[in-house]
């Protein structure tokens, strides 16, 4: 009688429309309509990859929702596994929209947390002037990362948005079951995930080559599958449907005279063979079988800030072929019941009973423990989970940070395996500076760093440095962190350097060649995120070669001197970048005190200070500060040296021009953003001005705002892969005026 009284509802609608008026869900199960239509075809949908394409997915399930029709298995790749994926765990397409529509692309596709919130141990590299991209060296070979991203931000919301889902066991048990193509580089075969970790597997999905970072899982390295399978036909019908829905966003082949490197020459070798393997795929649907193709032009896949825009594309797309959907659609009723068996498991948040920290794939496991100290016995919390996981990456010690739940008996806790860099465990950077002022004085400045990392489970690490240039240099310190947090540090180094300074005195000027050789420790606390003291002892042992002019002592062509300190510095640093920062501040204060009785051929103390801060709003953005140097007594003499000039440093002066014992220097540096801020993948550039005020002494007594120095400068710059480069022109007071071309910070080196 049920079965009865269940067609005939199904035949005129009308009651079955008020019954789930009155209670939202119909009193039947989806395997009651199952039996009473018995012709009702099992329908798979595939959702390909395209990456920022595959957003246009989102808009085909909103017509596939609106048009009833159920959807029973799904199988996707890449951007298709990631829509595929939450959708068959549950989530509607507004959802699914919602999420994209809410993530800062360009704060996504960077591992690494904001830098006001990184150590400053990381923060110190920002002033070393080095290019950020750094080979691995390994057995004497030096090793390119896999990918520019390892997909540390990206792996932690898919793990957040699926935790409902920690102890599934079978993809067939989601709400919808679903499938995700992956590639084993490894071997070049074909990998179908449909048990194991639904974060992980979707994250191999979409392990774009080159973009994404291959991942290691259940011991295969995978990356994107659609080089094997973009549009994965096959495997959803293996799943046992009778019909097929399949939205192909792939990108089309470029055209030919936009073919004019060997790089995009590669591409397209790669999207032809992309487009071979899906043609290939479409030929075995079925003539009953319905394809969708979004009109996306030609949108890039990484056009991520704009992926939000292609819904509205599938949806056009779906709506045309909506005569070819409408077989395949269930009475409301019908409908209604099959998705009130998809909706999204409810997550009951669990206490934490442990905490396990692998040591299997990192040798600093030391900064995880301690990051994830505290969370014993609290419910679970993702964001601060994912909070102190950014903590911990933010050291730079990991390749990414892996943590789900588990089970260990009655327990549930969480299981964290960081994954040191693999490329490491040694790096090596290079740098390059520049400046010329076009009047035949320019400077360069080459540098090449050996950092090998790894050292102590509280993550001790070395570095080796040589410099040519303006500063001929060779250096090398150790970094040793202790404390139950790694809050302390000894940090002993030795250094010698060589340059070249000009100087100015009652005899005329002279050219000296300076030279030293410094050995010293400094041993410190890190207060937070932004500030750290040290104390520390240097003995340096300096030369000064007159190669052009004549000191006020004849026949005397050098001077030498030992110089035996205690230095004592306190710095501070929060800006959001140091290039062009848009907020933040910056400050440091640093005392040598330089004594006979330490070994000194000196006598005196030097203190050096500085602050800065920067300001924004919307395009525009203002830096402002001070900087100054005075001393007591004797001090060494070169060691106590202040110099001035260059650009934004005084500028119309050459680099260095002006140098005395004391000095102090203020200046404001506006700058404006132009161009299209919206792109995710663009060169920012700035068009700027600066006015300065300063001025260099011999002695505290000539100090005054009369002698002060003005001026400023107008520039252009963009922050490039090599660090920021500035075109610009500078006139001081007096008639001294510049033309610059400068790569670096507008800061210079910390210490």
């Amino acid at each position: 009688m049920r079965r009865l009284a269940l067609l005939f509802l199904l035949t005129c609608g009308c009651a079955a429309a008020a019954t789930t008026a009155q209670t939202g869900v119909p009193d039947v199960t989806p395997e009651d309509y199952a039996r009473a239509l018995p012709s009702a075809p099992k329908i798979g949908l595939v959702l390909g990859g395209g990456g920022a394409r595959g957003a246009a997915h989102i808009g085909v399930l909103k017509v596939l929702e609106r048009e009833h029709i159920p959807v029973h298995a799904i199988a996707g790749t890449s951007m298709g596994s990631i829509v595929g994926g939450l959708y068959a765990a549950g989530y509607t397409p507004d959802e699914i929209e919602a999420l994209i529509a809410s993530i800062d692309w360009k704060d996504f596709f960077s591992d690494d947390p904001a830098r006001a919130d990184l150590p400053m141990r990381r923060k110190d590299e920002d002033y070393r002037d080095l290019l950020e991209f750094k080979l691995g060296l390994r057995d004497g070979k030096l090793i390119a990362p896999r990918g520019v991203l390892q997909g540390q931000k990206f792996l932690n919301l898919l793990r957040r948005m699926l935790m409902p889902y920690w102890q599934l066991k079978s993809f067939d048990d989601l709400p919808i079951p679903f499938r995700a193509i992956g590639t084993d580089i490894g071997h070049g075969e074909q990998v179908v995930f449909k048990d194991g970790d639904l974060s992980l597997a979707i994250r191999a999905s979409m392990s774009v080559p080159g973009a994404f970072a291959p991942i290691r899982v259940d011991g295969r390295l995978m990356v994107d599958g659609g080089i094997v399978n973009n549009v994965p036909v096959d495997i959803v019908k293996a799943m046992g449907v009778d019909r097929v829905i399949v939205v192909d966003v792939g990108e089309p082949l470029a055209e030919e005279d936009t073919l004019g490197s060997p790089l995009s020459i590669t591409m397209q070798m790669i999207t032809l063979l992309m487009k071979q393997r899906t043609d290939q795929a479409l030929a075995s649907m079925s003539p009953e079988d319905v394809l969708i193709r979004p009109d996306l032009g030609a949108m890039s896949s990484a056009a991520f800030d704009r992926a939000i825009s292609t819904v509205a594309l599938g949806e056009q797309a779906a709506e045309a072929v909506v005569a070819e959907l409408r077989p395949l659609a269930l009475p409301a009723d019908a409908y209604a019941a099959v998705r009130s068996t998809q909706r999204r498991a409810e997550f009951e948040v669990p206490p934490i009973d442990f905490v396990e920290v692998s040591a299997k794939r990192t040798r600093a496991p030391l900064f995880v423990h301690t990051a994830m100290r505290g969370l014993v016995g609290k419910p679970l919390d993702d964001a601060d989970v994912e909070r102190r996981v950014a903590d911990a990456y933010g050291t730079g010690h990991y390749e990414r940070i892996l943590y789900k739940l588990a089970r260990r008996g009655e327990s549930t806790g969480l299981l964290i395996t960081p994954v040191d860099k693999g490329w490491g465990p040694n790096f090596v950077g290079f740098g390059l500076q520049l400046s010329d002022d076009f009047n035949g004085r320019s400077d360069y400045q080459l540098a090449a760093e050996a950092t090998f990392t790894g050292l102590s489970e509280h993550g001790a690490e070395a570095r080796v440095r040589a410099d040519l240039g303006r500063v001929a240099a060779l250096s090398g310190e150790w970094y040793q962190p202790w404390g139950d947090r790694g809050q302390y540090y000894w940090n002993p180094e030795i250094r010698f350097d060589a340059r070249n300074q000009t100087f100015g005195g009652d005899t005329g000027q002279l050219d000296a060649r300076l030279r030293r050789a410094l050995v010293g420790a400094r041993i410190g606390a890190n207060i937070g995120r932004s500030w750290r003291i040290e104390g520390g002892y240097e003995y340096s042992h300096n030369r000064a070669q007159i190669q052009t002019g004549q000191l006020p002592v004849p026949g005397v062509t050098g001077i030498t001197s030992d110089a035996s300190s205690f230095v004592l510095a306190l710095d501070h640093d929060s800006l959001d970048d140091l290039g062009f920062p848009t907020r933040g501040r910056r400050g440091a204060a640093e005392l040598t005190i330089t004594r006979p009785g330490l070994g000194s051929d000196a006598n005196g103390e030097v203190l050096r200070a500085d602050w800065y801060r920067a300001f924004s709003f919307d395009r525009h953005r203002l830096l402002v500060g001070a900087e100054a140097q005075t001393a007591w007594g004797n001090p060494e003499a070169f060691s106590a040296l202040a110099t001035l000039g260059g650009f934004t440093r005084l500028s119309g002066f050459g680099e260095r021009d002006l140098s005395g014992e004391h000095s102090a220097l203020a200046r404001a540096i506006y700058y404006r953003r132009f161009g299209d801020m919206s792109r995710l993948f663009a060169l920012p550039a700035y068009i700027g001005a600066s006015v300065e005020a300063g001025n260099v002494w011999d002695s505290r007594d000539a100090v005054s705002v009369d002698s002060l120095i003005y001026a400023g400068s107008a520039f252009v710059g963009i922050d490039s892969p090599l660090g920021p480069i500035f075109l610009g022109y500078g006139q001081a007071e007096g008639g001294e005026d510049s033309v610059y071309l400068s790569f670096g910070s507008l800061f210079g080196e910390r210490r």
